[in-house]
């Protein structure tokens, strides 16, 4: 089993959060609209941030705002120092072997293309099935789509039951056994144990 699974698999075993914490520390749901407390639910289009992003951000703005590996004066070397030591804590806690592994993207879209087109272009071949589910933003669709027209993959659109919980026993027996699992559900992972499952049965 690999790091990376294993760390998923003890954090979902972690306690459940306290929902007024984590909504404490983000400002903007102290917010009301149309005389209610904000709710805020375009996370694909847009995150609001929690007060250390904000803070973090307002401090590299004021002490430490330059470019990354490009230049060789203080505050570029301040600047790739904090940014590495980001890739170091994020490493860490995705189990990974090296930050090394982990790339910072804009946007999910921009690692799903990303995915597709470098690991999937040297990986993906002929005959192998790659699923998705229902659930899938067709974001997460074309490139996949495409990467299987390019190589003669086949794309598997797994379904969803009314428990929004993937039916193992609906997949055909290959695309149980022997598939590649390329997905970007990570957001309902954790609400969808089912989802997990299917994950870690490949």
């Amino acid at each position: 089993m690999s790091a990376v699974i294993a760390a998923v698999e003890e954090r979902t075993d972690a306690p459940a959060y306290d929902l007024d914490a984590v909504r404490a520390e983000f400002p903007i749901l102290r917010e009301t609209v149309h005389g209610r407390p904000l709710v805020y639910l375009d996370n694909a289009a847009t995150t609001q941030k929690p007060e250390r992003v904000i803070a973090a951000v307002a401090d590299c703005y004021r002490h430490g705002y330059a470019n990354v590996a490009r230049g060789v004066h203080a505050l570029a070397e301040r600047a790739t120092l904090a940014y590495e030591e980001a890739r170091g804590k994020v490493a860490r806690f995705l189990g990974a072997e090296s930050s090394e592994e982990i790339v910072f993207v804009r946007g999910t879209t921009e690692a799903i293309n990303l995915v597709a087109g470098s690991w999937g272009r040297s990986n993906v071949k002929a005959g192998d099935e790659i699923l998705i589910t229902e659930l899938e933003h067709h974001a997460n669709i074309l490139p996949w789509q495409r990467l299987c027209e390019e190589r003669g993959a086949r794309l598997v659109v797994a379904p969803i039951d009314e428990r929004g919980e993937v039916p193992l026993d609906t997949l055909s027996e290959s695309a149980r056994e022997n598939y590649l699992y390329a997905r970007a559900v990570v957001g309902v992972e954790y609400a969808y144990p089912s989802i997990s499952q299917a994950r870690f049965a490949a």
